[in-house]
C-alpha cells in the first residue's frame, strides 16, 4: 500500500497529532444527556457510553464544548467556594448531543426495540469529566430502565486510560472495575430482565501505527504511536474485566474489525483518520465512520 514518507515528521509534530487525538475523544467535554419521551414500561434498549457510541456530530460537539467551557468559566467563582466531586462535575442545563444513527440506535432498530440514548462524549469512570454514573442517574430518573427493558448497551473505558498515565495497568483495570461494578448493579436492579452487553471498541491501530492523513486512492501516512496502541489494548482488558466481574456479556469487536481500523483501505475503513474524506460518511474525525457503526450494530443484533 503506498504511503507518505515520515522522514520529515518531527517529534514535535507527533506530539501535536497525539494531543489532537486525545482531545477529539472528548477528554474534557462536560455534558449530560436528555431522554426521549416514551412509555416507561415499553420493551426497550438503553444506550450508555462515551463519544465512540454517541457519535456526536462535529459541529454540535464543538458548540457544546465551547458552551461547556464558557459555563465553567462563568461559574468558577461559585465553584471555588464549594468542593466538587466527579459526580457533580456536569451541569444539568447542558446537553450531550448524540447521533440518531450511532450503533446503539441502529442495533435497536435491527432488534425492533426503541432505543433510549444516554451516551455522552468524554465519559469517564475514574477520571475528571462527565461521569458514567450520571448517565445511569438520568436513565433511572426518566424511567428508561424497567423490568421491560430488553437490552442495555455499554461502551466506555478509553477515556480512563490516558487520564491515568501515572498508574500501572493493573491499578487502572482494578479501579475501573471497582467504579463500574456498582453502576452495573444499579442498572440490573432497575432492569432485572435486561441483557447487559459491554461492547468493546472496534479496531483502531494497526500494529501500534495510526494513519491520520488520507489523500485518497489508499495513499496515507503511517505514524508510529505505541501509546495509542497501549490505550487500545488496555481499554479492551478493562472492558473484559468488567464483564467477567459483573456476569455481563463482553462483545469483542476486534476479530471482525481487524482489517477495518484507521489504516485500512478506503473501501473498508471503519475508523476515520484526522484528515480523512475517503472512508465514507461519518460525524467525527478519529472516530468511527457510518460504515463502522453499521458493522458494530449488526454484530450486536446478531449476538
Amino acid at each position: 500500500m503506498p504511503h507518505l514518507s515520515l522522514a520529515s515528521l518531527t517529534n514535535q509534530r507527533l506530539r501535536v497529532i497525539l494531543v489532537s487525538l486525545i482531545m477529539l475523544t472528548g477528554f474534557v467535554t462536560v455534558t449530560v444527556a436528555a431522554a426521549p419521551g416514551a412509555d416507561a414500561q415499553q420493551r426497550n434498549l438503553v444506550v450508555f457510553g462515551d463519544s465512540i457510541i454517541a457519535d456526536t456530530p462535529t459541529p454540535q460537539y464543538l458548540v457544546n464544548r465551547l458552551g461547556s467551557l464558557s459555563s465553567n468559566s462563568s461559574l468558577s467563582s461559585a465553584s471555588s467556594e464549594s468542593s466538587e466531586t466527579p459526580e457533580s462535575s456536569g451541569s444539568s442545563f447542558q446537553q450531550c448531543p448524540t447521533s440518531a444513527n450511532n450503533y446503539g440506535i441502529r442495533a435497536g432498530h435491527k432488534l425492533g426495540l426503541p432505543a433510549w440514548d444516554y451516551s455522552c462524549a468524554g465519559t469517564t469512570s475514574i477520571s475528571p469529566g462527565p461521569q458514567f454514573s450520571t448517565q445511569v442517574d438520568r436513565a433511572l430518573q426518566a424511567g428508561a430502565l424497567t423490568p421491560a427493558t430488553a437490552r442495555v448497551i455499554i461502551t466506555t473505558g478509553f477515556n480512563d486510560t490516558y487520564n491515568n498515565g501515572n498508574q500501572s495497568e493493573q491499578q487502572i483495570r482494578a479501579r475501573y472495575v471497582d467504579a463500574m461494578r456498582p453502576q452495573i448493579q444499579r442498572i440490573r436492579n432497575a432492569a432485572p430482565n435486561a441483557r447487559i452487553q459491554i461492547v468493546g471498541y472496534a479496531t483502531i491501530t494497526d500494529h501500534d501505527h495510526v494513519c491520520l492523513v488520507h489523500l485518497g486512492a489508499n495513499i496515507h501516512d503511517r505514524t508510529y504511536a505505541p501509546q495509542v496502541g497501549y490505550w487500545e489494548r488496555l481499554s479492551q482488558d478493562m472492558q473484559r474485566d468488567l464483564a467477567h466481574a459483573t456476569g455481563t456479556q463482553f462483545v469483542d469487536m476486534k476479530p471482525s474489525t481487524r482489517d477495518r481500523g484507521m489504516c485500512a483501505p478506503d473501501h473498508l475503513r471503519g475508523w476515520a483518520g484526522l484528515f480523512d474524506f475517503h472512508a465514507g460518511p461519518g460525524n467525527m474525525p478519529i472516530h468511527m465512520t457510518d460504515r463502522g457503526h453499521e458493522h458494530v450494530a449488526n454484530v450486536i443484533a446478531a449476538s
